[in-house]
């Protein structure tokens, strides 16, 4: 297998940057920046991959004829798993936009490459890009109109998150792409998980972990005060994302889009029953949509309790997870 950063090209093959970045769609603005995340027997592969998938032979070929087949493979497995490429079939592979590159190399390679003002410039690039795609999604739920469950970004509860994943067979811990990218929180990044999909799991990356670990992860985020999202439950699923209003890509796209309330899915509403609150105001503090207004303490003797404000309540269940009393129960919508 050829070390990391060695060419695999005998004869120093090697593609231009600008068609580089014309094939995968990088912003103009990191063009002269591409050598940070395309080795240079990837920019080759890229330009091998512009027009179509190909098979192993016909890459071969056309990146690397004097190499030995095996240190082919496996360069293209290594290609995969940085995001360069993707699996289309066993034998079959074909090119990943830049936006996926950018987030493998978020995950495990980072930004001390990249000059601040570029960074910047890539973060707002990277979130446009994510409230185009859903828009439709977003546009879908304000009139009403069904949405593809997979597309879906719904709030989850604790303990739906948990029954969801002791249904899976396989589940991978990444680190969270948001927060990875946003930095503007200081909430924990390793509690992200994906499940099993056609082709195997995101690039082959993450770390698998069973069933009763990611469950773990899953409560150690939620006691950190992160909210978990997905699809639809009951539906085909990709993963499990551990969210912060600050960071969380569909919380900012909701936002933008005027569309905060329906963005993430709201499936539920928080209601606090007097009778057994305390008034300890913990899920005042840990409500991230200031949806709760503080009790301002004992009146004469009696206890004061919190006040949800349903318009803003989002349905998250942070605040019930966090009532040692119990007191919080969420409605359905």
């Amino acid at each position: 297998m050829p070390a990391p950063g060695v060419s695999i090209a005998r004869d120093g093959t090697t593609a231009p940057l600008q068609l580089v970045a014309t094939a995968v769609g990088a912003p103009a603005f990191v063009t002269s920046y591409l050598d940070r995340f395309y080795e240079p027997a990837e920019t080759a592969l890229v330009a091998a991959l512009a027009e179509r998938p190909l098979g192993v032979t016909a890459l071969w070929r056309l990146v690397a004829p004097t190499a030995p087949r095996r240190e082919m493979r496996a360069f293209l497995e290594r290609a995969n798993r940085r995001g360069v490429i993707e699996r289309t079939t066993r034998d079959r592979y074909g090119l990943v936009s830049f936006h996926d590159r950018f987030v493998v190399w978020i995950f495990f390679e980072g930004w001390l490459d990249l000059p601040a003002d570029v960074r910047d410039q890539l973060r707002e690039w990277e979130l446009s890009a994510y409230v185009e795609q859903a828009r439709p999604y977003v546009e879908a739920a304000q009139a009403g109109r069904p949405i593809d469950p997979i597309e879906n970004q719904t709030y989850l509860l604790l303990d739906e998150v948990e029954a969801i994943l002791r249904a899976q067979e396989h589940v991978y811990l990444y680190p969270c792409d948001c927060r990875a990218i946003m930095g503007r929180c200081h909430k924990p990044t390793l509690n992200c998980l994906r499940f099993e999909g056609p082709h195997g799991h995101y690039h082959d990356l993450g770390w698998e972990i069973s069933t009763e670990r990611a469950v773990e992860v899953a409560r150690d985020a939620n006691r950190a005060g992160l909210m978990q999202t997905g699809g639809m439950p009951g539906a085909p699923m990709r993963g499990i994302c551990t969210c912060c209003p600050d960071c969380c890509f569909p919380h900012l796209a909701g936002e933008r889009l005027e569309a905060g309330k329906l963005w993430p899915l709201t499936r539920f509403v928080a209601r606090i029953e007097a009778a057994s609150c305390d008034g300890c105001n913990r899920c005042a503090a840990r409500c991230p949509f200031d949806a709760i207004i503080r009790s301002a303490g004992p009146t004469k003797g009696e206890l004061v309790v919190p006040a949800i404000d349903t318009t803003l309540c989002r349905g998250c269940g942070l605040c019930a997870t966090g009532c040692h009393s119990t007191a919080i129960v969420m409605d359905p919508v």
